[in-house]
């Protein structure tokens, strides 16, 4: 292009130039106001050698850290977690008892990998199996218990994928109660597709059944399980989690969840502390070890206990500070005082505390007359004056009663009766 003809396109542009800013400032403005919405900053990424990981604090569901964390591979044994919620469920509901016991079908005893050598024919306690299953990930006593509760693994597999669903488990599809591929089963269960899990399904699957059986901790932490105890056939079962005491990958604080191995799901861990008040519930996939998948946890438990901590920014009953009234309308006072309708606690990043404050906001339309205990508002947690998404917004109550003004009174007399 010559000399001349790139003066003259400049010259053009210059000219077009007011008309297209203005254009751009009118469609901005039509959007509307822009919400401050809070987006953490990642946390640096952490040195996980792992196919796919997630860091979950447990009391809230948020995830701290993760890799992945969403995206759907074999879990191995870890499909077992979402067995042993549903045996708990069973027993729970009254409709399972762990002294029945489960005459043990020849299909179930045919299941290899892991396993107690079940034998067709003998009958064992519900608890008995519950236990095989949780504390050394026997494969025959996850199928004796799904045949028990369903009538079939593949009737019971169908319990699983409706549970998951109710759990909003997005990411997560079963075809048996074990984790094991279809050429390990005899006789597979009639499932179709492919048996995933993501990381952060996983994790809050895990949180799951910790919340709503909480009991579940005094198994999954038990060092070994006797089974069989005082027959011939007596199995002593060592509780394949290895962070538990007394194991070469100790670590203060874990007591559970589960582990896993299948060679398209690589070793894989899901684990879960509690420290200082605060439980971590962690899963790592796809590690090419058995110690590395202990020690990649280990990596996670201490990036989260050594830069996070659980604390109140607001308490149940206490007033929100420097905002401690909502406007009302009609009222003898044109304020009430509010007080929090529930108490709010989160997993912190150290150091952070102070920068956490709340905006108020009233109730749409709030009229007098108010009586103590009336919701009227809400108070929304920001980090550094922006809204963070991930908590919700704390109900704000009525500290005390609010009459409504003399005149209020006389205007809706007479707006009623005239």
């Amino acid at each position: 292009m010559s000399g001349t003809g790139w003066g003259v396109e400049m010259v053009g542009w210059k000219r077009k130039l007011p008309v297209i800013v203005l254009g751009v400032l009118l469609l901005v403005g039509s959007l509307g106001p822009v919400e401050k919405v809070f987006a953490e900053p990642q946390a640096e990424p952490l040195d996980i050698q792992t196919r796919s990981y997630v860091l979950m604090e447990m009391e809230t569901g948020r995830v701290l850290a993760g890799k992945k964390e969403k995206h759907p591979y074999p879990p191995a044994s870890l499909t077992k977690i979402m067995t042993e919620y549903l045996v708990l469920k069973e027993v729970k509901s009254g409709r399972l008892r762990w002294k029945d016991e489960v005459k043990i079908s020849k299909n179930a005893a045919s299941i290899g990998e892991a396993q107690v050598n079940l034998v067709a024919g003998e009958k064992r306690t519900v608890e008995e199996l519950f236990h095989a299953m949780a504390i050394h990930s026997a494969n025959d006593a996850s199928v004796a218990l799904a045949e028990y509760i369903s009538g079939s693994e593949g009737a019971f597999v169908g319990k699983m994928n409706k549970e998951a669903q109710r759990l909003g488990l997005k990411e997560t599809h079963f075809i048996n109660c074990t984790g094991l591929p279809r050429r390990s089963y005899p006789h597979p269960p009639q499932v179709k597709g492919e048996h995933r899990m993501s990381a952060e399904d996983i994790a809050r699957l895990a949180r799951h059944l910790i919340q709503d059986h909480p009991r579940v901790i005094q198994t999954l932490s038990l060092p070994e399980y006797i089974f069989r105890q005082g027959e011939n056939r007596e199995l002593i079962l060592p509780n394949s989690n290895q962070m538990l005491p007394g194991y070469s990958h100790f670590y203060k604080g874990v007591d559970g969840v589960k582990t896993g191995y299948t060679r398209e799901a690589g070793y894989s861990f899901t684990g879960t502390a509690q420290r200082d008040g605060m439980r971590l519930i962690t899963v790592v996939m796809g590690t090419d070890s058995k110690s590395r998948r202990f020690a990649e946890t280990e990596k996670l438990l201490d990036f989260g206990f050594q830069n996070y901590q659980m604390k109140t920014l607001l308490k149940k009953g206490t007033s929100v500070p420097k905002q401690s009234k909502v406007p009302l309308r009609g009222g003898v006072e044109d304020e009430v005082p509010v007080v929090a309708g529930a108490s709010c606690r989160i997993p912190v990043r150290k150091g952070d505390q102070a920068a956490y404050t709340f905006r108020v906001k009233a109730k749409s339309g709030l009229e007098a007359p108010i009586r103590s205990g009336d919701e009227v508002g809400t108070a929304q947690v920001q980090l550094k004056g922006k809204d963070v998404p991930w908590i919700p917004p704390v109900p704000l109550k009525a500290a005390q009663d609010v009459e409504a003004s003399w005149w209020t009174l006389f205007y809706r007399y007479v707006t009623e009766w005239f």
